[in-house]
């Protein structure tokens, strides 16, 4: 008796439930069984200007298809570490240089608040050009007297500066050397550097050099019609040369030939999509059949400029769509 007492309280509840339920009819496609009603008319006598069309879309007069079917393009691999700083020292034979994130008018106040730090009193200030000149000092009595030149530039990249420093030793001369009168000097310096813009990253600062109005540069340009794209890089030949080998290495292409005397590189290279995912299948080379090869050009144009044209192999020419995916690859990759 107490055992069927118990379930009907329950069994009351649950009707009452279901009822509530049923009072709240399901609107979710009441949209598909809508229909268009008639127009508003109004009694006689009566205008209603709000109800008129106020912009009115124009029809299209002239529609033309164009040629090809679109296609959605695969997303393409991050070349850089987006979203983190870096501060890499960059060489090139006995040449060096600081590479790093941030326009130069953010790394002016940097560079400058380096050289309080370190006691080095400023001789010339040219924020024109983007040069710090320091006084000579002497770093040991008995030692030559020395003297630096901090040079800021944009980068290769997009937001990105590099730091340029020229050592000199003696104290006698006045006019400043082509290269630094020593390498060793230079690069201690430019560690040091390098370090402290690196923990200075995080600080934000202002500086008198954005005053020259120039908006976010850099020396590398995808540019020219489809069927001939190609970039633009704004470099010395030898360094450009270097760097596009470097880029194409980083970017996945094997380099199977280089002759600078005629400015060619020949590559192979595997889309990332056509890579096999077994360790079997890279060990025996199964992806050779799905090997692309092409032929790069650094094209010299003018002095600190050439074009960078890529192709098939053996005359062949690239479709448009790849040419551009695999020019942008390789534009991600120099520096």
């Amino acid at each position: 008796m107490r055992f069927s007492t118990i379930r009907y309280p329950v069994l009351m509840l649950g009707l009452v439930a279901l009822t509530a339920c049923s009072a709240f009819r399901d609107r979710s496609n009441d949209y598909r069984r809508a229909e268009l009603s008639e127009a508003l008319v109004l009694p006689q006598g009566v205008q209603a200007p709000a109800l008129d069309d106020e912009y009115v879309v124009p029809g299209i007069r002239d529609h033309n298809a164009l040629p090809g079917e679109f296609e959605v393009p695969r997303p393409e691999q991050l070349s850089k570490s987006v979203g983190t700083a870096e501060v890499r020292i960059q060489r090139l034979g006995d040449r060096q240089w600081i590479l790093l994130d941030g326009e130069p008018g953010q790394v002016w106040p940097r560079v400058r608040t380096f050289l309080e730090r370190t006691g080095m009193q400023l001789a010339r200030v040219d924020n024109s050009q983007g040069i710090l000149e320091t006084q000579w000092r002497e770093v040991e009595k008995g030692q030559p007297l020395e003297r630096f030149r901090f040079r800021l530039e944009h980068g290769v990249q997009v937001g990105t500066s590099e730091v340029h420093i020229l050592v000199q030793q003696g104290g006698a001369e006045s006019r400043w050397p082509a290269e630094s009168t020593d390498f060793q000097r230079e690069g201690q310096v430019a560690r040091v550097l390098a370090q402290f813009l690196a923990d200075s990253e995080n600080q934000g600062a202002v500086s008198i050099l954005a005053e020259r109005g120039t908006k976010s540069k850099g020396k590398i340009f995808l540019e020219g019609p489809a069927e001939n794209r190609h970039l633009r890089l704004f470099l010395p030949y030898e360094r450009a040369w270097a760097a596009l080998g470097l880029a194409l290495t980083k970017a996945g292409f094997e380099i199977e030939d280089e002759a600078p005397a005629v400015n060619k590189y020949w590559l192979s290279y595997i889309a990332p999509e056509d890579e096999s995912d077994s360790w079997m299948g890279r060990f025996f080379n199964a992806n050779r059949d799905k090997r692309s090869r092409y032929v790069v050009e650094l094209k010299p144009v003018a002095e600190g400029e050439a074009l960078i044209f890529l192709n098939y192999q053996k005359g062949r020419r690239l479709r448009a769509e790849e040419r551009e995916a695999l020019l942008n690859r390789i534009m991600g990759y120099l520096h």
